[in-house]
Order: C-alpha cells, then sequence, then structure tokens
C-alpha cells in the first residue's frame, strides 16, 4: 500500500510553510482523484514539516521512498496516478533532503 505525505505546516518560523504555499490544496484534491477513482487500498495525509521548505510544497510517497517538491493542485492527477499504479511524476521529483 503506497501513502502519500503531504507538507501542510503553516508555521513560516521564517521560511515559506508548504501549507500556506498550496499543500492543504494539493492534499485535498488529491484525495478527490483517489475517491474518484475508488482507490481505498491507498492514503494521503497531511504530514508537518517534511524539511526542504524552499521547494514546496513537498511530498513523499512511502513505501517507494519518492520525493516531489514544488507542488499544486494541477498535480494531483499525476500524483493519484503514482499512489495506484506506481508511475512517477518525474517532472516533480526531487532527491530527497540529506
Amino acid at each position: 500500500m503506497r501513502h502519500l505525505f503531504v507538507c501542510t505546516n503553516t508555521i513560516a518560523s521564517g521560511k515559506p510553510a508548504c501549507g500556506k504555499r498550496g499543500g492543504t490544496e494539493l492534499l485535498a484534491a488529491v484525495q478527490q482523484r483517489l475517491l474518484a477513482r475508488r482507490a481505498f487500498d491507498v492514503k494521503a495525509t497531511a504530514c508537518a514539516c517534511l524539511g526542504p521548505c524552499f521547494d514546496g510544497p513537498n511530498a513523499v510517497v512511502y513505501p517507494d521512498g519518492v520525493w516531489y517538491g514544488a507542488l499544486d493542485e494541477s498535480d494531483a492527477d499525476a500524483i493519484a496516478a503514482h499512489l495506484v499504479d506506481g508511475v512517477v511524476h518525474e517532472t516533480k521529483r526531487v532527491d530527497p533532503p540529506g
């Protein structure tokens, strides 16, 4: 089962916050796509800061270990395709932090 974690942090602390930059809307859009596809065997949930704030909104897919950056609502279909079909959204794929 794949699980998407989307940063929805809204506490800026001097850095851009993913939640304020569209992370919350992205998560809602992905969840809507999953419901439309009746994909009940995957999950998409909010999480706190994933680290690379300047690259956000950020998300990571487990267990694949695929990281995404600079996401917005227009990426929802591609992210849902990764969760359901395993197709990586290469144009928004980023290296893991660290």
